[in-house]
């Protein structure tokens, strides 16, 4: 009866040595792609697209292009602050009654509109800054540039398209 009990024994330990080793396993395949919230902390905030392709620069342009970057943002900002309110004020009045659809839709636009004024402000800012860069720093930001953008709305292609295949956009195509 003493040996039933140890081979019973070593079963168990066996298969509860199989289960955690199984978890750990499964935690490093399936799990080492999110990072916590504290890592993410300590990696600092993530970057917008246009600031992430900055790091095709070598370091002695990086900072320069950076700086145009906040600088534009800067003066953007005041236009975005205002972007969000008219979206509030248009999302509070289709609560409304009577709801007024015309003027709703024309704080929409207007909002469309600075968000626009805005991003035009950017991207003006970072052609301005490659006209003072060397032709091979200027062909890597262009690269960066368009890597970014490239990845930016292939996922919000992904996020659109629909299980069922409904509403399903054709391929991006990269301009030759």
């Amino acid at each position: 009866m003493k040996g039933r009990w140890l081979l019973i024994g070593l079963v168990i330990s066996l298969a509860l040595n199989l289960f955690l080793v199984g978890l750990g396993v499964g935690a490093l395949v399936f799990g080492g792609g999110q990072r916590g919230a504290e890592t993410q902390a300590a990696a600092g905030p993530r970057r917008a697209p246009l600031w992430a392709a900055g790091r095709a620069l070598s370091e002695a342009h990086r900072q320069g292009y950076r700086q145009a970057l906040a600088q534009a943002t800067r003066e953007a900002r005041p236009d975005l602050i205002e972007s969000r309110r008219l979206k509030r004020q248009a999302f509070d009045a289709m609560a409304n009654t009577p709801y007024d659809a015309a003027a709703v839709a024309a704080d929409l636009e207007r909002a469309r509109a600075l968000e626009f004024k805005a991003r035009s402000r950017l991207e003006q800012s970072i052609t301005a800054y490659a006209a003072t860069l060397p032709p091979d720093e200027r062909a890597a930001l262009s690269e960066s540039l368009r890597a970014v953008m490239t990845r930016n709305v292939a996922g919000r292609v992904q996020q659109a398209e629909r299980p069922d295949g409904a509403g399903e956009l054709p391929p991006l195509q990269r301009p030759e």
